[in-house]
């Protein structure tokens, strides 16, 4: 995982539910939730300016706002990853534009944390559009057959089926042999739809 971290306190990176969605701490407070509003502006307003400029679009893969704001975490990635320069530079743009935000005294004054990450080989895909850059990688999937049952396949990820145009979200994957040298297992590939996907890690290999 390629990260990046400014401020006060470098926060361990938190798994949350849902990483379509921003997730924000128990506190009820309006002035609260005006701070979340401007670090979700000025995180998306970021992003598409950098995507701009580069020709390459950032996507969220999982965000996390916490302590009123004061712990911002944020893992982004394209369809050819992210390198740790990008991440630096994603932060020094979002810390720049919180740190301007005059509405709000905590962030002009620079008085948080904020982590922007990659996702790293070994953790979970969480968003459909994962899979476009993992193409001819290794991956393991648990799934759920037809009848619903527990199911695991590990290998070679021959294609991904997904984004808008996609009537049914799917992965297309050829078995390999478990061992030192992974070898095709002989069997057809296995098209897996996405919803069925319980979890799915990328591997080392191949």
């Amino acid at each position: 995982m390629n990260h990046w971290s400014t401020g006060l306190l470098e926060a361990k990176f938190l798994k949350v539910g849902d990483p379509h969605f921003f997730v924000f701490g128990n506190s009820s407070e309006a002035i609260d939730a005006m701070t979340d509003d401007l670090i979700k502006k000025a995180i998306g307003e970021t992003i598409g300016e950098l995507s701009a400029t580069t020709g390459e679009e950032i996507y969220v893969v999982e965000a996390a706002i916490r302590a009123g704001g004061r712990k911002i975490e944020l893992t982004v990635d394209t369809d050819k990853g992210v390198s740790i320069d990008k991440c630096a530079k994603l932060s020094r743009a979002i810390r720049a534009r919180l740190e301007a935000c005059e509405e709000d005294i905590m962030l002009s004054s620079g008085e948080f944390d904020l982590m922007v990450s990659s996702p790293g080989i070994g953790e979970p895909i969480q968003v459909q559009r994962q899979y476009l850059r993992h193409l001819g990688r290794l991956i393991r999937v648990n799934y759920l057959d037809e009848e619903g049952q527990p199911k695991e396949i590990t290998g070679k990820l021959l294609e991904a089926a997904v984004g808008p145009e996609a009537e049914q979200p799917s992965i297309t994957i050829e078995a390999v042999k478990e061992g030192r040298k992974k070898r095709t297992a002989g069997e057809p590939p296995v098209t897996i739809r996405l919803a069925d996907v319980v979890r799915a890690v990328v591997q080392t290999g191949l």
